[in-house]
């Protein structure tokens, strides 16, 4: 399978979340920013960027293609980030 599933950049996680209680009950969308790592056997690991966009947390989540295909979107002109954090890897 390889790198084909994805493309050297960061990627953008959306997510529905509620903040607050009772009456002031909110709902909003949460983005989590991740690096993909690799892909291999149906799998895509991936590893979480802190919101500054410069660093990684050293904490691996591997889930399935087609989640990460359905949940997970490219974020626009990211590959030079995506290539600095990478080193970070190695």
């Amino acid at each position: 399978m390889g790198n084909a599933v994805f493309s050297e950049n960061i990627y953008v996680k959306r997510s529905k979340g509620k903040l607050g209680a009772g009456a002031t009950t909110r709902e909003c969308i949460l983005e989590t920013h991740w690096l993909p790592y690799r892909a291999e056997n149906g799998f895509v690991e991936l590893y979480p960027v802190m919101d500054n966009l410069q660093n990684i947390l050293k904490i691996l989540e591997r889930i399935p293609v087609d989640v990460f295909k359905e949940q997970y979107s490219a974020k626009a002109d990211s590959r030079e980030i995506y290539l600095e954090l990478k080193k970070m890897l190695r």
